[in-house]
Order: structure tokens, then sequence, then C-alpha cells
């Protein structure tokens, strides 16, 4: 599984990577600076997420429900990747200020 580094979002965001938000529902009051899809984990691990065959970012608070969900997709045979240190590392280094 790849870690992406939040400074890498632009370029991924370019070439039309899709994000996906794994939050819980209850751990989502932070708007997104850029279009996600919410699945949470839970249909994540049962395999209930109905997600396309494109390179997937994963994005969650922390980074490590993200890793997670990237680890089960990847056995399911997705391109899937990890932002490193989740949204809070992102906001915290003003890393999406650089985003369309």
């Amino acid at each position: 599984m790849r870690k992406v580094r939040p400074e890498e979002l632009p370029q991924l965001l370019a070439q039309g990577v899709k994000v996906v938000d794994v939050r819980p529902q209850d751990r989502r009051e932070s708007p997104l600076p850029f279009p996600a899809e919410w699945v949470p984990l839970e249909k994540i691990q049962k395999g209930e997420h109905g997600l396309p065959r494109v390179p997937l970012l994963l994005v969650c608070e922390k980074g490590l429900l993200s890793q997670v969900a990237a680890l089960y997709l990847e056995a399911e045979g997705y391109e899937a990747m990890s932002l490193e240190g989740g949204l809070q590392q992102g906001f915290t280094q003003n890393s999406f200020l650089a985003l369309p």
C-alpha cells in the first residue's frame, strides 16, 4: 500500500484519482477541500462499497483507518493509497492550500 504525502495530493487530483473518505459518520465534522465519496470503513471491510476499479486515495483524520481500508481494497485487487498523516496533518501543514 502506497502512502501519499499531503503535498502530493494536488498532482494526484489532477491525474483523476478518486478520493474516498472512510471516516465514521460521527467524525465527519470537518469539510474536505476536495471532492470525495464517503464510504465508511465498515462497508469496505464487508465488501459492500461498490467502488469503481480506478486508483483510489483513502482519507481519514489521522491516516490509520485509511491504511486499513487500503489494505482491504488491495486484497480485492484495487490500486489503493492512503493519505499519510491523515487530514489532520494536511490541514496542520497547510498542504491543502495549493489545491485548485
